[in-house]
């Protein structure tokens, strides 16, 4: 086998194996365990968002037990946006495997940015030695891609994504911090352009193993939940981040330097008509590059969860 392409740590907030949770988070880790050729799992983190960081923790045991790789090492973040500042023993192991593995770790973060936002504040110098982050997280245009039942806070669901709502210092300190670090955001604008179907669910339900069966069995649960909104299906949020690294090239990115608001709505992305000295642009995904673009997405997500266990 090649060497893997990228040295990866993923932070995350699991959400799959548990009733009327987002299931974004696991098929992104079950896509890049499927996928030891592309990804160097160096270890997983646990935030807390999509459910309490004990659940997620647990989950993702679960996750490595299935994959047959409990060998990765995993570790408990952040319980709130409140623990900002304060190490964990998930923050602890991101300083270590940052200084190990200096220029050359890409860090996927999936869930609000408490863990990683407090290794870089603690210890500013560690940036710099980060390859690249790629976050899901954010939304530059209103999404209209909700129906109402999936709409709260009187509209506030349309104009700020959860994960940036959850921590906005957080949030804010990524985006903002001056950086040369390549920061590329996958924000709703791109994330709800893409659906996952009762076809999908199908496809990787006849393919028999216990990978296979975990997640057809809880995509089956999440689908239920989404019948209620115009996409007829859900949004696979998180797996953009991974997809991302396996073929940007679907992608059309705009270079944007960015404000996050903390006050007047928590999480809202602002456009900055002046750059920052001495910093690079946040690469934000505003679409796919062709028409297709979508079912070419699907297609790489649903042949990766189909794998039997990334053999």
């Amino acid at each position: 086998m090649d060497k893997p392409k990228y040295k990866v740590i993923i932070d995350c907030d699991p959400g799959l194996g548990k009733r009327a949770v987002d299931v974004g988070d696991g098929l992104a880790l079950f896509l890049m365990l499927n996928n030891p050729d592309i990804f160097d799992i160096v270890g997983i983190t646990t935030i807390y968002g999509n459910t309490p960081v004990e659940t997620g923790y647990k989950l993702i045991q679960k996750y490595l037990d299935l994959a047959n790789k409990t060998e990765i090492p995993h570790f408990l973040g952040a319980s709130s946006k409140y623990a900002l500042g304060t190490l964990t023993d998930a923050s602890k192991f991101l300083i270590d495997k940052i200084q190990e593995y200096e220029n050359e770790l890409v860090l996927l973060t999936l869930g609000p940015l408490t863990n990683i936002a407090t290794v870089f504040q603690l210890f500013p110098h560690l940036l710099e030695k980060v390859k690249k982050i790629i976050f899901m997280g954010g939304t530059i245009e209103p999404c209209s891609a909700f129906s109402p039942p999936f709409i709260f806070d009187d509209g506030l669901s349309e104009m700020v994504e959860s994960n940036f709502q959850n921590d906005p210092m957080a949030a804010k300190f990524l985006i903002e911090t001056k950086t040369m670090v390549p920061r590329i955001g996958m924000g709703l604008d791109i994330c709800c352009q893409a659906v996952f179907k009762e076809e999908h669910q199908k496809r990787i339900h006849s393919i028999q193993n216990p990978i296979t069966n975990f997640i057809s069995q809880h995509t089956r649960s999440w689908l239920n939940v989404w019948q209620f909104n115009k996409s007829n299906g859900f949004y696979p949020f998180d797996t953009f981040v991974p997809i991302y690294l396996i073929k940007p090239a679907l992608f059309t990115t705009t270079d944007l330097f960015m404000t996050v608001d903390t006050k007047e709505i928590p999480g809202k992305i602002k456009i900055l008509e002046e750059k920052r000295e001495n910093s690079t642009p946040i690469t934000y995904c505003m679409k796919f590059k062709t028409k297709n673009g979508n079912k070419e997405f699907m297609e790489i997500l649903v042949s990766s969860l189909s794998k039997d266990n990334g053999k």
